[in-house]
């Protein structure tokens, strides 16, 4: 009996339409509560109860799950999407459409694997339209806990205007998620593509591969956001990997260490050990109430980038902790920003404007 032959989704590496494949289909489908993608996909088993919403396909396997370091943002579930009508019941870049073929294309073209992608919806319910403005705020949630699950994520693909939409309301309810890079671009329908002007469409098209380029650099530069479910504590296991992740230096609970098991389910216990990313000079001026009603009167700011307003921080260095700046210039800047109250930021790639807030 001869060997089967291993598609190229299967080691990682996207080739267009393969969902029309029912054998490599079916064995996503079996593979759908793997460990990398179970809590994913369980997440998703809770969102499709909210039937009156319609159903949510689920993420399949070929993709990196709670080990991607990128999020891909649509608009919503397309026809294809939807298994009881002919499709793969799944979001993916490997179903038998236009659309998921235009994206898969553009990832291999950067050679960004299957591996390091999760996609998602700014919608995730199956409506076959353009979402209403109430059923994108019903996406911010959704949303959120699908980046609660990505310690690992380092960029945010923004394909259209609802998914731009989508990450101003997610910002706006959550301002730390400004910690994570967002590129805003076109959708990969032919619809966003459509124009007289053959200039307008080349220059559209142009923005696309470039932010797929700017993608793929981003992945090879940077390191992990460090987001999870407990933003506060020092580190948390999937699988059994421990992944490290930045603590924020108010309110940290010191020898808590949260698990997450492939279930999703949660355990906490004690390690007997300080976290070792503040100094316990620190900690200890935290633990007291007049010190720490004194910086948050002090300190306070409130900061836009590129001009648009991401939200308020108790210290300049919360600030600088949650948006991923050096934290090693905040001293030197926040002596200038005391004298002037109002100071911009560069940081090589975005401009911050902080200003300091009045006392509570």
């Amino acid at each position: 009996m001869g060997c089967r032959p291993i598609l190229k989704s299967e080691k990682g590496e996207m080739m267009a339409r393969l969902m029309k494949n029912p054998e490599f289909r079916q064995r996503q489908w079996d593979h759908r509560y793997d460990h990398h993608i179970a809590p994913i996909n369980q997440y998703v088993d809770t969102l499709r109860k909210q039937a009156e919403k319609g159903s949510v396909p689920y993420v399949p396997p070929m993709y990196g799950g709670i080990n991607a370091r990128l999020l891909s943002l649509m608009r919503d579930p397309g026809p294809m999407t939807q298994d009881a009508a002919g499709g793969s019941g799944f979001i993916c870049m490997e179903n038998d459409d236009p659309t998921a073929e235009r994206i898969s294309n553009y990832f291999a073209g950067v050679h960004i694997p299957a591996g390091d992608i999760v996609p998602w919806n700014a919608y995730p319910w199956y409506i076959n339209r353009k979402p209403r403005v109430a059923e994108l705020e019903a996406g911010v949630l959704p949303l959120k806990g699908i980046i609660d699950l990505l310690p690992n994520l380092c960029v945010v693909m923004l394909h259209g205007g609802e998914a731009k939409d989508l990450w101003k309301r997610l910002l706006k309810r959550f301002p730390e998620m400004a910690r994570v890079r967002a590129l805003g671009t076109y959708h990969t329908s032919a619809q966003a593509f459509w124009t007289p002007d053959p200039t307008e469409k080349a220059r559209r098209k142009k923005h696309l591969v470039d932010s797929f380029i700017q993608a793929a650099e981003i992945l090879q530069r940077e390191t992990p956001s460090g987001f999870s479910m407990w933003p506060d504590v020092p580190t948390m296991q999937f699988t059994g990997e421990d992944v490290r992740t930045e603590p924020r230096v108010f309110d940290i609970p010191a020898d808590t260490r949260r698990n997450v098991d492939h279930t999703g389910r949660v355990t906490a216990h004690n390690e007997g050990q300080k976290s070792r990313n503040i100094s316990e000079g620190v900690k200890r001026s935290w633990e007291n109430q007049d010190v720490r009603e004194k910086r948050l009167q002090h300190h306070a700011v409130k900061v836009h980038r590129n001009g648009t307003f991401v939200g308020d921080f108790s210290s300049l260095y919360q600030a600088f902790k949650i948006l991923g700046l050096p934290v090693s210039k905040h001293i030197p800047f926040r002596k200038k920003l005391k004298q002037d109250g109002r100071l911009p930021f560069n940081d090589g790639s975005d401009i911050y404007d902080f200003e300091i807030l009045p006392p509570i």
